[in-house]
């Protein structure tokens, strides 16, 4: 009777320990095929999707599908993700749009930000910098300020994004100046206007609005973070500008469906957080005007909710209305 309970047990221990053994082998396969990163708008977020692929490409031998599905504010690309089976292999390249402020600036969302995804890591942080077109009479914040006081309502600014709206918001709230958005899909479309007279400024990535500036279709006036960008030596911060309190950030993440399996989030997250390390994706996010943002799956939980609490408050202290 005790050797067949020792037998017994012993076949348990050894089908735990397989499982076990075979519990780690699925994660060091994993990628086995080709993940798919699904970006939430072309720009920033697919490039860099396209950027980190090719890099995940070199650590698994596993060719990333890049795919960009544009519109609604990321709301499209989101709910693509969150509807998609949880095996890993559906990963959303989001923004602050996607995991911030649609909370804020919808009545009714299609995904929850919280329940129906699970956190990778963080991406890359980056700025926004402040343009206006060379005809608008003002050569610094202070000017363009005292301009829109002159003549409020006058001034137009560009949005193409959660992001460049906000921006723009938050220095109106602080400065009180009266500046009319004209609202875009994207980015791009509102700095051809830019470059074109059409608007008089607008806030937007730096890798969107830098070639014009250096051609001099645009003049950069500040920069939103807390610090100035190395290659924008000259260009002040927008709080060293006479914008007291001013900082404003854009960032983008990796998620997973819910329900992925901890050991293929735990594998995802390692891998993404290895490719930010690497000098050429380093290269690339500080060409666009931002730096990594490696997190692990809590702490980006946790941003990102601190996140959304940010832009819920300027959201609401600007009067924008949830559509």
């Amino acid at each position: 009777m005790v050797e067949a309970i020792y037998r017994l047990l012993a076949v348990v221990l050894a089908a735990l320990g397989l499982a076990s053994a075979g519990n780690a082998l699925g994660q060091a396969k994993f990628p086995s095929k080709a993940p798919r990163f699904i970006a939430m708008g072309t720009g920033f977020p697919e490039n860099t999707a396209r950027v980190m692929g090719h890099e995940m490409f070199e650590l698994t031998g596993q060719r990333v599908v890049v795919e960009a599905k544009p519109g609604a504010n990321g709301i499209l690309a989101a709910e693509y993700v969150a509807k998609a089976a949880p095996d890993g292999y559906t990963i959303l390249i989001g923004t602050n749009s996607t995991h911030a402020a649609n909370q804020s600036l919808y009545k009714k969302l299609s995904y929850d930000y919280v329940k129906d995804f699970i956190p990778v890591s963080g991406i890359a942080q980056g700025m926004v910098l402040a343009v206006v077109h060379p005809q608008v009479p003002a050569k610094s914040i202070k000017e363009l300020t005292a301009l829109g006081r002159r003549n409020p309502d006058k001034l137009t600014f560009g949005s193409g994004s959660s992001v460049s709206l906000a921006a723009v918001e938050l220095y109106k709230l602080i400065t009180g100046v009266k500046i009319r958005n004209v609202p875009y899909k994207t980015v791009p479309q509102a700095s051809t206007d830019l470059i074109a007279g059409r608007i008089d400024m607008m806030m937007a990535n730096l890798n969107v609005v830098m070639p014009h500036v250096t051609t001099g279709r645009l003049r950069a006036l500040a920069i939103s973070g807390a610090r100035r960008w190395p290659i924008l030596a000259d260009v002040p911060t927008m709080q060293e500008a006479g914008v007291p309190g001013y900082e404003w950030t854009f960032w983008n993440a990796a998620w997973l469906p819910a329900g992925t399996p901890a050991d293929i989030v735990a594998r995802a997250n390692e891998l993404f957080v290895t490719v930010l390390g690497r000098p050429k994706m380093k290269e690339y996010l500080f060409n666009a005007g931002s730096i990594p943002f490696p997190t692990t799956s809590d702490e980006l939980m946790k941003f990102q909710i601190a996140e959304h609490d940010k832009w819920r408050k300027v959201i609401v202290a600007a009067g924008i209305q949830a559509e």
